[in-house]
C-alpha cells in the first residue's frame, strides 16, 4: 500500500502482465465543497486568456477572497449582509452552485 498526501503527483509503472491498482480518495472536506478541479477548469475558461494586467487584478482578488482569511473578507459587513462572504455551509453551497449554473448556461 502506498499513501500519497493530496496534491502529490505520482507515476505508476506496471512491471508484470497482471497488475491491480485501487485508488481511494479520502478527504476530510465537507461534501458540499466542490472539487478544486471545477475551479481550475472554470479559471482556464474565464481567466487564462485575459490581458496580463487584468489577470494580475484577479489574482489579487483571489488572494484576498479565496486564499486569505475567510472571516476577514466579510468582517466589515453585518452578519445578515455577508452573502457569499458568510461561512460556507450546505445551503450557501447550493445557492452558489445555482448562481454558477445560471451564469454558465447563458
Amino acid at each position: 500500500m502506498l499513501i500519497y498526501p493530496a496534491m502529490w503527483w505520482h507515476n505508476v509503472e506496471a512491471l508484470d502482465p497482471f497488475n491491480v491498482m485501487i485508488n481511494y480518495w479520502w478527504n476530510a472536506t465537507p461534501r458540499f465543497v466542490d472539487s478544486p478541479m471545477t475551479t481550475l477548469l472554470h479559471a482556464i475558461l474565464s481567466l487564462r486568456d485575459r490581458p496580463e494586467a487584468e489577470k494580475a487584478a484577479w489574482k489579487t482578488l483571489f488572494d484576498y477572497y479565496v486564499f486569505g482569511d475567510g472571516a476577514r473578507a466579510g468582517a466589515h459587513l453585518p452578519e445578515h449582509a455577508r452573502g457569499v462572504l458568510s461561512p460556507l455551509d450546505d445551503t450557501m453551497a447550493r445557492r452558489l452552485r445555482a448562481d454558477l449554473l445560471q451564469r454558465l448556461n447563458r
